[in-house]
């Protein structure tokens, strides 16, 4: 997320970030961990075009 803000993000790491969050709330045990991906997953999914714009305008 961090790179997303400072702009030196690519379509590869949306990527590695969509993956994280899956195996995040795949592997975890508690409630947390299973549902805190959520909200990036959900912008992930819905969002795509606005993530990859910011990409663009670095």
């Amino acid at each position: 997320m961090t790179k997303l803000i400072d702009r030196p993000a690519t379509e590869a790491d949306l990527t590695a970030l969509e993956e994280l969050c899956s195996m995040v709330k795949a592997m975890s045990l508690c409630g947390l961990g299973q549902s805190a991906p959520n909200p990036i997953l959900s912008t992930l999914r819905h969002f795509r075009d606005e993530y990859l714009a910011l990409i663009q305008t670095k």
